[in-house]
């Protein structure tokens, strides 16, 4: 069985990705939009009687982490110089405090580290294939999308190959259910170096230095030596 870990795309952000994708010319295969999706581990190979332990692991993963917001960011080529074979859009998770975060890297880690089958082992990189070159093709111009999304779940697909291309079918949706992070300790402001190299120490002169010594003590009479 072909496998893999993955978060799924809403509606909303499929229809918008479907747009984008009707721009391409030439021998590009765009994916369909009801297959888009981050894939977070791929099991080219797993045994049907495996399912079970699949699952567990994904529950488990699914209890460690709770719910995030998904942003899209500008699309790319993989590779990025030559002729290249995939494009894509990149994505990043945000924290609640609205600075990026590492929840699908994370969560891609957890999984790959729980796994006894063989997984393709490429780096993570989160990312929503758009299409794949077939034959000559020309690039399309650079696009961002608006786009952000909560992600409350990711789910386990199992891909049937076919001449007309791979069917998907959901196998088991895991939902995120765990403790939120606190967003992270905002760093200490710092003047700029401009600004800070007016502010100079006191010059010894301008020190004032408390006498121990009360007044009437400063010049000693004769009388007292």
């Amino acid at each position: 069985m072909r496998l893999f870990y993955a978060l799924p795309l809403p509606l909303e952000v499929q229809n918008a990705l479907e747009v984008a994708q009707k721009k391409l010319r030439g021998n590009w295969r765009a994916v369909r939009p009801d297959h888009l999706h981050i894939t977070f581990a791929f099991l080219p190979k797993a045994p049907e009687g495996a399912l079970q332990t699949l699952v567990k692991l994904g529950h488990k993963v699914g209890r460690n982490f709770a719910p995030f917001k998904v942003r899209l960011r500008g699309t790319g080529y993989f590779p990025g110089a030559g002729s290249p074979r995939v494009w894509f859009v990149k994505a990043e998770a945000l924290l609640s405090g609205g600075e990026e975060g590492d929840e699908m890297g994370l969560i891609s880690s957890e999984l790959r580290s729980g796994l006894t089958l063989p997984f393709e082992d490429k780096p993570f990189k989160a990312h929503i294939t758009l299409a794949r070159k077939k034959g000559p093709a020309p690039r399309l111009e650079p696009m961002i999308f608006p786009l952000e999304w909560e992600a409350e779940e990711f789910v386990l697909i199992e891909s049937q190959l076919h001449k007309s291309g791979p069917e998907y079918r959901t196998v088991k949706k895991f939902s995120l259910t765990g403790p939120k992070r606190p967003p992270k300790p905002l760093k200490p402001e710092r003047l700029p170096e401009a600004e800070a190299s007016r502010v100079s120490p006191l010059e010894p002169e301008e020190l004032e230095v408390p006498s121990l010594l009360e007044p009437s003590q400063t010049n000693p009479r004769p009388n007292d030596l």
